[in-house]
């Protein structure tokens, strides 16, 4: 049995646990103004919305399509980081139970 509550003090914990709060946070402002930002210019930017990109094609739809491409991204980027934070979690897990074990 491990003791979680040794864990849950311990240094390197800690360290894991802000070090992720720094990653995520960050990440959860930058697509939550992104995405906030399509429907504020749809609303107050028509003119930019509505220009013509390419063919028929404007920037309102190049812009709400990179939404998804900027979504998967970053769903990416969070699956190789918590990879890190996994291994970290596990280390540290093993250390204490390595200690109580001696």
């Amino acid at each position: 049995m491990d003791n979680y509550e040794q864990i849950a003090k311990s240094k390197e914990f800690m360290e894991l646990k802000r070090s992720k709060l720094l990653f995520i946070w960050p990440v959860v402002i930058l697509f939550f103004c992104l995405y906030l930002s399509f429907p504020l210019m749809a609303a107050y930017a028509k003119p930019l919305m509505g220009k013509f990109v390419t063919g028929n094609i404007t920037f309102g739809y190049l812009y709400g399509v990179s939404l998804y491409f900027v979504a998967w991204a970053l769903a990416f980027v969070y699956f190789v980081k918590a990879k890190g934070f996994d291994q970290k979690a596990k280390s540290t897990v093993d250390k204490y139970r390595q200690r109580k074990g001696a």
